[in-house]
């Protein structure tokens, strides 16, 4: 599962390698909840996200919002076609990034391989990622949806099993097609069957990855609680 231009992006690019000619421009910062850019806003720069966490999302028709992915640092937000945003992008953290002039990609990738090999990875993975979101939202239980979501962020984290959440319930709703009741109720029967531990607010622990994998492979909810509580 994943995301930048329509993914949730657990697989983005770390390097920190930033093309010569822009190295010295001064970094920029939003505060959480702030916009870096709104759906259908010109598309004059795209941007490298430094620290924080990004929300990518679409308005629905009925004025709901649908996340398409969240991003952290590494990530280059921006690199869809078109003359305007087809997501908008807010903060989920306070956030700081850099910006370069579409205009000014072609020669940056031109003159810098590397970073040219940097941003094709990324267009790359975004095109895989958003592709395996909708499968995901349309076709897995809330269960199935919780679970791939909760091992897809520790897998992000260096740290493993226990992991930084940083995103609210709403934010998580948006992506994966639930109700924020649904999400809080789920939230907690993972606690509750002690698959999960919430260390903080925003710091989640796994306990039990295997029965998580179990889920997010297609099991159901009753049978891998069954299964867990023989044990």
């Amino acid at each position: 599962m994943c995301i930048g231009g329509g993914y949730l992006d657990l697989k983005s690019d770390k390097g920190s390698h930033w093309p010569a000619a822009e190295s010295d421009r001064a970094r920029r910062s939003v505060r959480s909840h702030q916009h870096l850019f709104f759906e259908g806003d010109e598309r004059t720069h795209v941007y490298v996200i430094e620290a924080g966490w990004v929300k990518l999302y679409r308005t629905l028709i009925d004025g709901q919002r649908q996340a398409v992915g969240f991003l952290d640092h590494g990530a280059i937000v921006g690199l869809e076609g078109g003359e305007d945003h087809s997501n908008a992008c807010q903060a989920v953290t306070d956030v700081t990034f850099r910006a370069i002039l579409v205009g000014r990609l072609g020669e940056l990738c031109g003159n810098d391989p590397e970073f040219a090999a940097r941003v094709l990875r990324q267009v790359g993975d975004q095109l895989g990622t958003a592709q395996s979101h909708l499968t995901t939202v349309g076709a897995q239980s809330a269960e199935q949806k919780l679970a791939t979501f909760l091992l897809a962020m520790s897998d992000h984290d260096a740290a493993g099993d226990s992991f930084d959440l940083p995103m609210r319930r709403t934010d998580m709703g948006e992506f994966l097609g639930l109700r924020l009741e649904t999400v809080s109720r789920k939230m907690a029967d993972f606690q509750r069957h002690k698959w999960i531990r919430m260390e903080s607010m925003y710091r989640c622990r796994i306990l039990n990855r295997e029965v998580l994998e179990a889920l997010a492979a297609g099991g159901a909810a009753d049978d891998v609680a069954f299964g867990s509580a023989g044990r």
